[in-house]
């Protein structure tokens, strides 16, 4: 048995949540990630009266468990804000997605770490470390993995500035949601990053970008990985990899084949 799971975003497939789950599970994937947005945010089942339920019955139909839930919301309530107001949300976003993320059985809620304010690097390092160590508790409390990403326009790039951020925040609650394509789009190198972070990596997202930002399948981009899955086994790492990959022309088509491709190169890593 494999120590990988294969997930996917909702994006993934151009679904929506009332679809994803049986459409991931007609494709082979073993799990999904939820995707929040900050302009309707409130109006998905993770807010709505009896939307766990419903979250909660879709899944177990489509025998496809929740894996995770990606907060997009932070791209624009972000810890790395002057307005107080905008950092509470943030906050009350996130306090909330626990008892969900509980619920609902997934065990990591990505939290990317953006800057979309452009805030000087030293201070949005200061607001990060500041505002995720005051919400470690609750984490811990619920027993859910807050997963920090490296994103675009952030003060975080390398696994070394990832490690940095986790290990002042001080949680075992708070780890690191690696994604090959954003540490090569970002000019770092995957492979040294996944060893830099070792047992910080809470959830992996998987895609293959170009350096030209030419949309592409899986093993036709500048992500090694062969490699990073290597990597990813020799640090120990076990859970799952969830796509982020575009879906180009077809959605369907690409996802098998991408799922395809990954899966031979899991089998041929893990021999």
């Amino acid at each position: 048995m494999s120590r990988f799971t294969v997930g996917t975003l909702e994006s993934v497939l151009r679904s929506d949540w009332s679809e994803v789950f049986r459409r991931a599970a007609s494709l082979g994937f073993d799990c999904v990630e939820l995707g929040v947005r900050a302009d309707d945010y409130r109006e998905t089942e993770l807010w709505r009266e009896g939307g766990l339920d419903v979250l909660k019955e879709r899944s177990k139909r489509a025998r496809t468990p929740i894996a995770s839930i990606c907060l997009h919301t932070f791209w624009k309530y972000t810890f790395a804000d002057h307005d107080v107001s905008n950092r509470t949300t943030a906050k009350q976003i996130l306090h909330h997605t626990y008892g969900t993320a509980r619920e609902l059985g997934a065990g990591a809620i990505l939290v990317p770490v953006t800057n979309p304010n452009k805030l000087a690097s030293n201070e949005a390092a200061e607001r990060w470390a500041t505002e995720v160590k005051a919400m470690a508790g609750g984490a811990e409390d619920a027993g859910v993995k807050v997963a920090l990403e490296v994103v675009g326009g952030s003060h975080t790039i390398t696994g070394e500035d990832m490690k940095s951020l986790i290990d002042e925040v001080g949680s075992p609650a708070v780890g690191a949601y690696f994604d090959f394509g954003n540490a090569i789009m970002l000019g770092s190198d995957p492979v040294a990053d996944i060893k830099v972070l070792g047992d910080r990596i809470a959830q992996v997202h998987v895609k293959d970008p170009r350096k030209d930002r030419t949309p592409c399948f899986l093993g036709e981009g500048d992500v090694d990985l062969e490699a990073c899955l290597k990597a990813l086994v020799e640090v120990d790492y076990s859970g799952p990899l969830v796509f982020e990959t575009p879906p180009l022309t077809d959605s369907r088509e690409t996802a098998s084949r991408n799922l395809q491709t990954l899966r031979g190169l899991i089998q041929k890593v893990e021999g």
